[in-house]
């Protein structure tokens, strides 16, 4: 089965409020309360081995909630991340795509190599998706589902 990693910008009180209470974070993507949101479809995995964690494996990881956890990711993180991001160029990106040493722990990685534009969209969604809500002095919550 395959999961999409999702993506919600909130402001950085409630990333607060979740940090301190964790049951509020279900019942805020429930809601759908977040200022902008996306998805990197599965490319998480890829990316998150390509980037060395950089924009996925961020935050604190928060196991009792939603599904399967998520990571509350503060403002700062988020403003720090977006700069990260924005220092790979999609030669990089492509370059280690194809020179993945051990590309059976990847999952997909077959599908991003025979399609690698598409991998690079799902980088510059969430490379678009971090500078918006950095620009906006905003926290994250991501989570897989």
């Amino acid at each position: 089965m395959s999961m999409n990693l999702f993506f919600l910008a909130c402001t950085q009180h409630e990333i607060e409020e979740m940090k301190s209470d964790h049951s509020l974070i279900d019942q805020w993507v429930e809601d759908e309360k977040y200022i902008i949101g996306t998805d990197i479809e599965t490319a998480r995995d890829v990316l998150g081995k390509i980037l060395d964690g950089q924009g996925i494996h961020i935050g604190e990881e928060v196991d009792d909630a939603l599904f399967n956890g998520c990571n509350l990711i503060t403002a700062d993180e988020v403003k720090d991340q977006a700069r990260q991001l924005s220092e790979w160029t999609r030669e990089q990106i492509l370059d280690r795509l194809q020179n993945m040493e051990d590309a059976s722990e990847a999952y997909r990685i077959e599908t991003y190599r025979g399609d690698e534009k598409y991998l690079v969209e799902q980088f510059d969604t969430l490379l678009a998706f971090y500078r918006e809500a950095a620009e906006k002095g905003c926290g994250v919550v991501s989570y897989a589902a």
